[in-house]
């Protein structure tokens, strides 16, 4: 009887650990390299302990293995559906790195992200950085721990759960993130324009002058003019779609 208490612990405490674990391997703010590999154990065994203590202890053993593997891919699903959900921070800072750089002639001029281990543009990077550094500052990163903290009262450990609103989230979310990934790049977009509207002007106005010998310089220059001053202009449009996130992300574990 004792050996069968244990199991129903030690049951309950794995699926606690798998579901946290897989939270930490797709969300952006904790890293997903190899060189993160030991923090993130080590947050995936103590939150999962502490997720466990204050949660339920005990959950009952199936007859065979592979029910509890059924069991740790449903908490596993649940972890990856919300770190998806939070990684759509990054992933629209990403986005408008992406249409800015190719707006502005940047889109060959790619490195290697130390987060990721994906090349991607060096305007992406630096809003991503920059995002990052916003998450920090006002403490999303604990936010995002406590939605972690509302799944476990939403989806019971070991037991089945409604998969509509999680799926209805993550499609608003991404969708959501498109949208607002162009609205952040938008103002950048907007100069471009107006900068080729003139130098088409000047080239009709003076035939002879050589616009490709400034025109690219010109394009690079007040475009990183642009992202500069919209770096802080834009910081509060993009803690509001912080918090947007995180509100639909609740929205996907209704308690």
């Amino acid at each position: 009887m004792d050996l069968l208490l244990a199991q129903d612990y030690a049951a309950s405490f794995l699926l606690h650990c798998v579901r946290v674990g897989a939270f930490f391997a797709v969300v952006p703010l904790f890293g997903r390299q190899v060189d993160a590999l030991l923090p993130r154990i080590v947050l995936t065994l103590s939150l999962g302990a502490v997720f466990w203590w204050v949660g339920d202890q005990r959950v009952p053993v199936p007859d065979s293995m592979l029910a509890l593997g059924v069991m740790a891919l449903r908490e596993g699903v649940v972890g990856i559906a919300l770190g998806f959900a939070l990684a759509t921070m990054t992933a629209l800072l990403l986005s408008a790195g992406e249409v800015v750089s190719a707006e502005m002639g940047f889109s060959l001029a790619r490195t290697m992200d130390p987060e990721s281990g994906v090349d991607s543009t060096v305007v992406s990077q630096l809003l991503q950085t920059f995002g990052f550094l916003l998450l920090l500052q006002f403490d999303v990163h604990h936010e995002a721990l406590r939605v972690l903290e509302q799944t476990f009262r939403s989806c019971r450990v070991g037991e089945p759960f409604d998969i509509e609103p999680i799926w209805a989230g993550l499609q608003a979310l991404v969708g959501g993130s498109v949208m607002l990934a162009v609205q952040y790049a938008f103002p950048v977009l907007g100069l471009m324009l107006l900068l080729s509207v003139a130098m088409v002007l000047l080239g009709r106005a003076v035939p002879a002058i050589n616009l490709m010998e400034f025109g690219f310089a010109l394009r690079v220059l007040l475009a990183l003019g642009a992202l500069a001053w919209f770096l802080a202009e834009g910081a509060p449009f993009l803690v509001s779609t912080f918090a947007a996130i995180l509100d639909g992300a609740r929205a996907m574990f209704p308690v």
